[in-house]
């Protein structure tokens, strides 16, 4: 009781609730601004994705016209589709013997920190 009516006297009540509704107001500006930074990079995702889906589905389907067309024009159905396997199983290779050249990931570190800050 005593204890009670000194701090009402000196009003550090007072400054209690007001550090507490300062403290409610900034985690409750904390959480709409982290909630806003997950909307923003949901919203600029899904074209990515849609756009990633779409280009997959392209090389799929131009894969397999382009291994029918070679089967045609070879007269050997595996040898028009192993054409394009080794063209793809080449290209993998380049590319894991790239990807420790310097000029190689600056293009690729370059794009990622451009769309990071944008």
């Amino acid at each position: 009781m005593l204890r009670n009516k000194l701090l009402e006297i000196l009003g550090i009540e007072k400054i209690v609730h007001s550090l507490q509704g300062l403290v409610e107001t900034r985690v409750a500006l904390i959480k709409e601004e982290v909630e806003e930074k997950v909307v923003s990079s949901i919203v600029k995702a899904v074209p990515l994705v849609l756009v990633m889906l779409s280009a997959t589905l392209f090389v799929f389907f131009a894969s397999i016209t382009l291994g029918l067309y070679l089967s045609v024009v070879t007269g050997n159905t595996i040898l028009g589709f192993g054409i394009v396997t080794a063209f793809y199983f080449l290209l993998g290779i380049i590319v894991y013997l790239m990807r420790n050249n310097k000029a190689f990931t600056k293009v690729f570190d370059k794009q990622i920190r451009k769309k990071r800050d944008s």
